[in-house]
């Protein structure tokens, strides 16, 4: 059994059970008022069994958007896709203008890494839409790890500047971006470490591309033939327009 089956059969197995669930629950009220007379016992009984419904209910909504977000990277892992030529980001020190080129500003510039990004109003959901941040991470270090507690701060004060200025945020696209000089199994499991997670109100996608320069490409896990959300496929649009 492949991986996106076994996804799949966790999300039915679950979703029955929740239905089943709900079934016995409702089964149990029509028993207690058909042998119980006394109000004192089934009113109480009844109100338990509800609270249990609701609780049940928040704890099974919460296994089954795990299973789907856990699914979305199944997917995209079974039709990965080829790696992208390098044409435009040929160099990281002179990479500012690629960057203003394409609507990014700077935010933080160090030894380690660069911050680029910009906000702009949700142009994919048209109903009570807030805006989308798409940073840009661009790691100096080859030796650094993609996700660093330092770039992750950075980003939370950015959005947490953005706040203030009354633009919220609850679409984030994170492209990591650092050279790398060999594509062996390790580097290439630290490529694979991408996040997509998507619920009612907030979405976050989270790429790293490895820039293998002997060969004049870009390394990453993506999928040309599947897309879990429009996000997604804006997130390698923007992917792209800097290559």
């Amino acid at each position: 059994m492949n991986d996106v089956k076994k996804i799949n059969r966790q999300f039915f197995m679950s979703l029955m059970m929740m239905i089943g669930v709900v079934i016995l629950a409702a089964a149990g009220i029509v028993l207690l008022y058909i042998f119980v007379k006394n109000e004192n016992i089934t009113y109480p009984v009844t109100l338990l069994i509800f609270i249990g419904l609701i609780i049940g209910g928040s704890l099974f909504k919460n296994r089954l958007d795990r299973i789907t977000n856990m699914s979305y990277l199944v997917r995209i892992r079974e039709s990965q896709g080829q790696p992208l030529p390098i044409t435009q980001l040929v160099n990281f020190n002179t990479s500012s203008n690629l960057f203003k080129k394409n609507g990014f500003d700077k935010y933080q510039d160090n030894e380690t890494f660069t911050i680029y990004y910009k906000c702009e109003l949700d142009h994919i959901k048209k109903i009570f839409r807030n805006n989308i941040l798409t940073v840009m991470v661009l790691i100096k270090n080859k030796n650094t790890d993609f996700y660093l507690d330092r770039i992750d701060k950075e980003i939370n004060k950015l959005r947490d500047q953005l706040f203030k200025e009354k633009r919220k945020v609850n679409r984030i696209i994170i492209t990591q971006i650092k050279e790398i000089d060999e594509l062996d199994d390790k580097t290439r499991d630290m490529i694979k470490e991408i996040i997509f997670v998507r619920t009612k109100s907030f979405v976050i996608s989270t790429i790293n591309i490895g820039i293998y320069r002997p060969q004049h490409i870009a390394v990453m896990l993506y999928s040309n033939t599947y897309s879990p959300s429009l996000y997604y496929k804006y997130h390698l649009d923007e992917i792209r327009n800097i290559l």
